[in-house]
């Protein structure tokens, strides 16, 4: 069977996934075939290195707006950094009708293996922003490596988190102050 352009086979699963993706969705092999970056001079005319985010920057700035993009559907939730004190995501629970920041439910959540309770995203001091598990059944893996429940990791541009067998990519956006 011929695979399209577009795609490329897990070894480990033999799933066809996005040919982007860093992180396979199914059994959470990580491609290496990305290119190593090397060291960059830093710009001396914006020392915040406000203007373009990089990857792998921790700090969410005031011009920022934290989006988490949902690879398997595409949707996409944006946040102001002001707004990122907690953010949960989980699914909705019909017994205490309690709902998440981000409902996954509305995103086949059960089907692909979300807890009610799952992930939390925190700001912290310095607008850096960190991701905890709550303990959910299926773990939560940042770029490929499991995370411990409850304990905290730093988030960065650039990262891809797996709850379940749903991956977010995450971004900081600089937000034009035109459009703002």
């Amino acid at each position: 069977m011929t695979t399209p352009a577009t795609q490329r086979q897990c070894p480990q699963c033999e799933r066809h996934v996005d040919v982007q993706t860093i992180i396979c969705p199914f059994c959470g092999y990580v491609f290496i075939d990305n290119p190593v970056a090397t060291t960059r001079a830093l710009d001396k005319e914006d020392p915040d290195n406000l203007r373009s985010s990089r990857w792998g920057n921790s700090r969410l700035g005031q011009k920022m707006k934290l989006l988490l993009q949902l690879v398997h559907d595409g949707a996409e939730y944006a946040f102001d950094p002001m707004q990122v004190d907690l953010i949960s995501l989980g699914r909705r629970d019909p017994a205490t009708q309690e709902i998440p920041s981000i409902d996954l439910g509305r995103h086949k959540g059960e089907d692909l293996g979300i807890s009610r309770k799952h992930l939390y995203i925190k700001r912290i001091e310095n607008n850096a922003l960190t991701v905890l598990d709550q303990g959910s059944v299926n773990g939560t893996y940042l770029n490929g490596q499991r995370l411990i429940p409850h304990q905290p990791r730093i988030l960065r541009d650039g990262d891809e988190i797996r709850l379940g067998r749903m991956v977010i990519r995450v971004a900081f956006v600089l937000v034009d102050a035109d459009s703002a």
